[in-house]
Formats: structure tokens, sequence, C-alpha cells
């Protein structure tokens, strides 16, 4: 046989290029690699990108810029394992960088993205997919197309992958989704909240963390808190608190065991299981401040419920919350004060915090620097010292009233506001709002007035009334200025803040030189326009209008024509006429400065025999001279300085020092300022002696009304014919009494031919002064009388009750009493 010939080898296809390895050190070259057709080199070209965005991101950005995102995102979608998984690997790396990752967004990337959290995938797409996902759910706008594109279910199911990576990126990504209430609600349909209670068993902090901050987002849904009871989960967050293994995550746990405790439910479920106990106890011994703090506004939260108050005290809560009340962190001392504040809505609680001694630390939280331990501090007090005056009591004597009045003036509005409450808790004591008043209240009060917060304007107002129910205090508050402001909030565009000064001019209008005050400015007209608004008016203004008229007694007539049988008319009263709606109504001293007019005189009520004195009601009295408290032997100097304020004797202890310590100098001779006084009137003062020595020992009120309405009669001219009254002459004689007078304003004794409205107000004068109960009552066209209540006499001579009205007739008949609503009182009312 003959010899065999080898076999050469084939030569290569002329249309193939010999293998080529490339190296490249640029990276938009590597980018253009990706466009490659060969699988193999998009591999490497993803495998180097990959690790060059690892090194920083000044790579990543330099990417971005060479257009590496839209060929990684096609890549991720390809068919071959290794490029998907390069690509995605890059371009999780690459998420991190800001820029890039909202840049993906607007690609419409995220579609691409959960598709690579399916199962089919290795877990490397699961990690890197993932890892974009939670550093684009940073974003708000991403959040939406997370949920929207179906991604919260897969990132879910990965919660439970055996990779830790996977899990963290996974837990991440939900823990930005549920800040969206719609993914808050899905994870509970999607079964995410078991998964999420498992991965706080987990060895890593980190997911640890993840997990609590994302149940902290879910709690706060009531459906969430109600799956998260039935999976045992607070007993579980109980139990994971007290494991001291996890101290640097306790807060996350507390900030999840806050939105849970406020149920109810949640309360009894901790209550019934013990872990309510181990709660408590724990939050006693943890030396951890945050701790601490987030511990104690779980309890202010969980507090603000009825039925939590009474479980926590069942507790005894508040046990636990003094014994931590001593520290020196201000976020500590916040969250106690707010736990304890709320806590005492509860009657019971708050007998509890004063027997604990609980008072005393917080009076001291209102020294503190931190305006919030203030605002807290305050706010405890409010509430323990309402309806409780042990704890009232206990303030007092622990030295609180002088911090009180100095949070009056603190730059915060709610610390003025809560120490107003608390002060107003405290005068309702007479022994404590004495005690309250000599340390100052009343030019704080003052001071804190002036505030533009309505909530302080509304608390301090209050406060006003409730320190200034005796003269002393009023007189303070006049010289400290208070009126002015009190007048100016009746005009408040807040409801709360009229009511509240309509309540404290109510108070202050009990005083005769207040009561003047208030009218000078205009205190009056504002109450009368509120009266008359359809919008403002209330019944706390009604009844203030009420009682400053009832006190300033020409204004009451002035305005609502009529005094009533419990008015009694004194000294300074005078009669203006009816007053015009609009109108400001002058003071006596005013209406005399008045040139002579043709006007209807002004009749005044005076019996003073002298002048020495200012009788008229509306007239601001001048107070006499108090003689100098450090002055030997000056009489009254102690009581004087005890009815002031301790900043009123300072000052004038400082000013009596200075006076004695400047050396005397020669002083001339000056004359007093004049003091205006109104004209005697020494026929009205005749009159009264007269009607004492002979009306007032009749024995009947019958008799009395009778003898004193001839009396008055007499006294104006008589009788008067009824068709004579046209021609009855009481003009001339008046208007020469003004003349002669030199003024508008005629004492009433000077009128010898009255008619109507001149005999009405003598009588109700007179009768004011021998007890005969009568009523004034002003008509129309110069028309006024007077009203008495008599009981007609049965035949057996016992009265008929019950009495009846009479208008008393001082013109025609004089003496002769018409039931009222009869056709001769209708006549005699009656032009």
């Amino acid at each position: 046989m003959g010899k065999k010939k080898t076999k050469e080898p084939e030569a290569p296809p002329k249309d193939e290029f010999d293998a080529l390895e490339l190296v490249s050190k640029k990276p938009h070259t590597v980018v253009l690699m990706l466009d490659s057709p060969e699988e193999n080199i998009q591999q490497l070209a993803c495998e180097a990108l990959y690790k060059f965005s690892q090194k920083c991101d000044e790579n990543r950005q330099l990417l971005m810029t060479l257009g590496a995102l839209d060929p990684l995102l096609r890549l991720i979608g390809s068919e071959d394992k290794v490029v998907k998984r390069n690509a995605a690997m890059c371009l999780g790396t690459l998420s991190h960088n800001v820029t890039i990752h909202r840049e993906l967004r607007k690609m419409s990337s995220v579609s691409s993205l959960v598709s690579l959290l399916g199962p089919e995938e290795d877990v490397l797409c699961h990690e890197f997919a993932s890892l974009a996902l939670a550093n684009m759910s940073a974003d708000f706008s991403s959040k939406i197309e997370i949920f929207e594109q179906g991604g919260l279910e897969p990132l879910i199911k990965l919660l439970s992958s055996p990779d830790c990576d996977v899990q963290k990126n996974s837990v991440e990504s939900i823990c930005h989704l549920v800040q969206d209430y719609h993914s808050r609600s899905a994870i509970r349909e999607l079964n995410g909240i078991p998964s999420l209670l498992s991965m706080l068993s987990s060895e890593y902090a980190i997911i640890q963390q993840l997990a609590l901050e994302s149940l902290t987002q879910i709690t706060l849904e009531a459906e969430n808190r109600s799956a998260l009871r039935e999976l045992e989960g607070l007993e579980k967050l109980v139990d994971f608190v007290g494991n001291k293994e996890f101290d640097d995550l306790h807060v996350h746990a507390l900030q999840v065991l806050t939105n849970c405790l406020q149920d109810v439910e949640s309360m009894q479920v901790i209550q019934t299981s013990g872990a309510l106990q181990k709660f408590l106890a724990f939050v006693a011994e943890s030396q951890i401040p945050e701790v601490q703090q987030h511990a104690a506004k779980a309890i202010a939260l969980a507090a603000k419920n009825v039925e939590n108050r009474k479980i926590l005290h069942e507790q005894e809560c508040e046990k636990t919350l003094i014994a931590l009340l001593p520290t020196d962190n201000p976020g500590i001392q916040t969250s106690l004060a707010m736990a304890l504040a709320v806590m005492s809505e509860n009657l019971s609680s708050r007998d509890t915090i004063g027997k604990l001694e609980g008072i005393q630390p917080i009076i001291n939280l209102l020294n503190s620097e931190s305006p919030d331990v203030r605002e807290a501090g305050t706010l405890a007090l409010a509430n323990l010292t309402t309806s409780n005056p042990p704890n009232c009591s206990d303030v007092v004597e622990k030295g609180g009233i002088e911090p009180l009045i100095a949070m009056l003036t603190d730059p915060k509005s709610l610390i003025q506001s809560n120490a107003a409450v608390c002060l107003t808790n405290l005068a309702s004591d007479e022994s404590w709002r004495s005690e309250v008043q000599q340390r100052g209240v009343v030019p704080a009060l003052v001071q804190a007035l002036q505030s533009n917060a309505a909530v302080v304007q509304s608390k301090v107002a209050v406060t006003v009334a409730a320190f200034v129910g005796d003269a002393d205090s009023r007189n303070e508050l006049r010289a400290e200025g208070g009126l002015p402001r009190l007048v100016e909030l009746l005009q408040s565009n807040n409801d709360e803040v009229r009511r509240s000064a309509s309540w404290a001019i109510l108070q202050c209008a009990n005083d005769l030189p207040t009561a003047t005050e208030i009218c000078q400015l205009g205190g009056l007209d504002v109450l009368r326009e509120i009266s008359l608004s359809t919008t403002r008016q209330s019944g706390f203004a009604s009844v203030a209008m009420e009682c400053l008229l009832d006190s300033n007694l020409p204004a009451k007539y002035a305005t609502t024509g009529s005094l009533s049988p419990s008015n009694i008319i004194q000294d300074g009263f005078y009669d203006v006429g009816p007053m015009k709606v609009g109108a400001k109504f002058l003071t006596l001293e005013e209406l005399s400065k008045e040139p002579l007019n043709e006007h209807r005189p002004i009749l005044l009520i005076n019996s003073k025999e002298q002048q020495r004195e200012v009788s008229s009601p509306i007239l601001v009295v001048k107070e006499p001279e108090k003689p100098s408290p450090d002055k030997p032997g000056s009489k009254g100097s102690k009581s004087n300085l005890k009815s002031k304020s301790r900043l009123m004797r300072e000052r004038e202890e400082q000013k009596a020092k200075e006076e004695e310590a400047a050396p005397p100098e020669p002083q001339e001779p000056q004359e007093a300022p004049s003091t205006w006084t109104p004209p005697t009137d020494p026929a009205f003062f005749e009159y009264i002696e007269e009607i004492k020595s002979t009306i007032q020992p009749l024995l009947s009120s019958h008799e009395q009304i009778v003898a004193l309405a001839r009396f008055v009669s007499d006294k104006m001219g008589g009788p008067v014919e009824r068709d004579a009254l046209s021609s009855f002459s009481y003009e001339l004689p008046i208007s020469q009494i003004k003349v002669e007078l030199d003024s508008n304003i005629i004492p009433i004794g000077r009128i010898h031919t009255g008619i109507f409205y001149h005999r009405a107000l003598l009588f109700k004068a007179l009768a004011d002064r021998i007890a005969v109960s009568c009523s004034l009552i002003r008509g129309e066209y110069n028309r006024a009388w007077n009203e008495v209540m008599l009981c007609e006499d049965s035949k057996a001579g016992g009265p008929i009750l019950p009495p009846k009205t009479y208008i008393v007739d001082l013109m025609y008949e004089p003496g002769r009493l018409m039931l009222s609503g009869s056709p001769d009182s209708i006549t005699y009312q009656r032009l």
C-alpha cells in the first residue's frame, strides 16, 4: 500500500477577522465598546466600567457624560446572563450619584430594573437592581413610578433572600416607598409586615434599623397598627426595646411603639400581656438619654386618649416619669414634663403627682434656659393646678409664684398663656390670690396684655379678671395702664379674646373709679357697638356693659333710659338726657367746660355741703397723698406697702432713699392745682333732711310713696291741670337759672318749676335716700315716670301676692298710683 498523505489544516475563511486582544485605558473607548455586537466584548466592557465606577463619584459622573447610561439600560435586557449581570452591576453602582439616578428615572429605567427582581434572575442581578431602586426611591417622583410599575411586591419577596446585601437594598427601598401613603396601604395587602418584623432578628444593625424605620412609617395608619397587633408585633417590639444588645436601635423601636400606643387596643394588648410593665421598667432603668426622651414622648402621645390615661395611671406611670425628672438634659425634661402635663388631664393622676412630690421638680423647670422646657413645665403646672387645691397649695408653698409671674413676660407666647392659666387657678383661694398680688402679678399681667398673640391676650385677660376683685388691685391696674389695653382688646376680631376682655371689664366695673376710666376710654361705646352687632355680640359683652352701666348710673340712664330699684342714685349723678346712637358720653367735668347753650340743662344730684371732695361717679377720684414709707412716724406706711406690688414698693423705697440722700433745696411756695368740683345743692340737702324726719317714719311703703310724691310735686310747682299742661311755664325759670349759674349744669334743688322728667328724677333720688324701692324710666317728649311694686291688702288684713307694678303720678294728682298697663298709666306715659 502506498504511503498516506497528511491532511493539511484548512485555511480560515477569508471573511473572518483573526482573534484580537484589545487593551484600552480610556473610558470613552470602553463606553463605545458597549455598542459592540459581540457578547464577549459587551461582558468585558460592562465589567471594566463597573470597576471604574466603583472608584469615585467623579468617575460615575464622567461615564454619564460619555453616554454610558443608554447602552447599559439596553444591555440589562440582554439574553446573555453575564452581560445582563455585569450591566446591572454597573448601573447599580452608577446610581449612587444623585444626578445619575434622577437621569435614570427620566430614561424610564424603572420597569427594566423591576424586571431584574424576578426569581429567575441571579443574586447579583437582585443585589444591584435593588440597589439602583433604593437610590432612586429617595426621590418622591421615583417613589410613585416604582410603585406604579409594581416594584413593591418583588421587593417584599426579596426581604427573605439569603443574601444580606439584597435584604439591605430591598428594605431600604421599602423604607423610602412607604413614605407615600399608597405604599403604606399596599404593603399590608402584600403581606409585607410579617417580613419586616422578621428582620428585627437580623444580625446586621443596618437591616434592623431600616426595618424599624419602615415600620415607623407603616404604623402611621390605623389598619397597619391593627395588623401589627394581630402578629404580636407589640410584644416583639417591647422585647426588642428591653434587649440591651440593641441599645443603639431602641430609639427607632420606641418610635414605632409611639405610633402604636395611641390606640386603646394597643395599650390594652401590652397591658394584658405584661409588656407595658416591662416597658415602664425599661424606661426607668435606661441610661440612654435619647431612649428616655422618646419613651416619654410615647407615653405623652398615648396619654392623649382618655382610656390610655387610665391604663397608664393603673400602672403607676407617673412614678416613673417623676423619677426621671432630675436630669440636666433639656430634651428629656421637655418630654417628661409634656407627658406629665398630658397625664394631668386625668383627675386621679393630678392627685398622684402631687402626692409623689412631683410639683417641686416641675417648678424647677421654669428656671431652664430652654424655651421648650419652660413651655412644657408651665403646661404641666397649669394642668396640675386645675380644680386641685392641694396642688395649688404646693405651688405656692414651694416657691412657684415668682417664676410663674416671670413667665408672663417670656418671649414665647405658649409659655405666657400657660403661666396665666396656672395663676388663674391660684386665684381661686383668697390667701393664695393675696400672696400672688403682693409678688407683683398685676404689672406683669399688664405687660403680658401687650402681646400680639391671641392665645396670650385671651388667657391673660381672664387672669386679670381673677386678680382685680379688690379695690387695691384695680387701683394698681389703673396705675399700670392696663385699662386702655383691655378696651382695645374689646375690639379684637377674635371671639375668644373679646369674651375674655369683656369678662375682665366686668370684674373691673365693680369699682367706681375704674368704671369711670373705662367709660372715658370709650369702653362703654365699644360694648354698645358689640351688643348691636349681629356677628360680634355675646353674653359676656352684654353682662359687662350692664355691670359697667350699673357702676356708672349717669351713663346707664342716658344710654338705656331706665334705672332699676337696685340702681341707687348717689351724689354726683347727673341726667344729660337721652343719648343719640354713636354719641360719646361726656363726664360731668367735660360738660362743665362747655359754653352756655340753649339745650336742655344737665340735672345734677349733689347733697354735699362742702366742695372738698369730687363726688361725680364718672370723674377720676383723686386719692389722698400717702406719707413716704421711710419717714419715721408716718401712719399707715406699712399697710400702704402691703397693698402694693413688690415692684411698686421697690420704686417707692428707691425714691425715698434718693430724696433722703439729696441735699435740701430751697422751694418757693406754690399754689396747689385746683380740682374741679360739682356745684353744691343746699336745697336738695334740706329735702333729704326733711323727708327723713317726716316721710321715712311712716309705717307702710304705700304711705311713704304717696307722701313723697306730694312732697316732690310741692317742690316742683304743685299739681298741674291736664288741660293747663301746655301753658305750664318751666323753661323760662330754668333758663334764668342757667344764666345765673353761667353753666349748663343745674342742681336739682334749684328747680322750683318742673315737669315729668324733673319730678321723676327728684322722686327717685329722694326715695333712694329713705330706702323706698322704685325705678326711673324715661319716655319720649320729656316724659319720665317712676314705677313701684306694691301688694294689695286683702280683707283679712294680709297682703295679696304677688305684688303689682304701679306708676306714681307726680303731675296731675300727686300721690295717685296707677296700675301699670291701665289706660290712666298709658295716658300718663305718653303725650
